[in-house]
């Protein structure tokens, strides 16, 4: 049995692990009268916080750089200029078929000089598909629809011959499904995020279109 402790002998010391949770969780009291800090004093009112307004989002360009370009704009060039070729080569063999008929050459040439130049839009469109800054899709979409309707005319009159015009029945059906497919890719959701993208980050570098100059 402890003998307690003498009067006027100050109390004995604490554990130290009862001082340390002493520091660590218990906290003095405020001095009366007087609120601790953080609580609203007596008799104020707490103003709310001011609004916060959202900017609204901003596409910013591309940090100087794009992802590859897309598959199906690159497959889309290259049926371009597959068009591009088979229209020459009918425009050729309307030619030759004039020739041999023994029909008006003038009117032949003049045929072929309308299905080539069917040809030549399936170029520019995939050129403006390959421009360095600023390439679209405008262009190769307009040959396309023109280029499928000259062919369905074709195929069309070639079925109505028979197997005499069998190869060219053939021809013209192969490259009616080129150009449906290229109206197809140029109507694809990636192709168009990626020419958007390419178009910002060109007048970010401070590329100007020809038609704003």
């Amino acid at each position: 049995m402890t003998t307690p402790p003498q009067w006027g002998a100050p109390p004995p010391g604490r554990p130290p692990y009862q001082q340390q949770y002493q520091q660590q969780y218990q906290q003095p009291y405020p001095p009366q009268g007087r609120p601790p800090q953080g609580y609203p004093q007596p008799g104020h009112q707490q103003q709310p916080p001011p609004p916060q307004y959202h900017q609204p989002y901003q596409q910013q360009p591309w940090p100087g750089h794009l992802p590859p370009k897309p598959a199906p704009l690159v497959v889309l060039a290259v049926l371009n200029w597959i068009l591009a070729a088979g229209m020459l080569v009918i425009a050729a063999f309307v030619i030759m078929s004039f020739l041999m008929s023994g029909g008006t050459l003038i009117i032949g040439i003049l045929l072929a000089a309308v299905i080539a130049g069917f040809g030549v839009l399936n170029v520019l469109g995939a050129m403006s598909i390959n421009h360095p800054h600023f390439p679209n899709t405008i262009a190769s979409q307009m040959s396309g629809l023109f280029t499928g309707l000259v062919l369905m005319v074709a195929l069309f009159r070639s079925v109505r011959r028979g197997v005499a015009e069998l190869v060219p029945s053939m021809g013209s059906a192969v490259l009616l499904a080129v150009c449906v497919f290229s109206l197809v890719l140029a109507t694809r959701p990636a192709v168009k995020q990626w020419i958007v993208a390419k178009h910002q980050l060109s007048l970010a570098q401070g590329h100007v279109p020809r038609n704003r100059r």
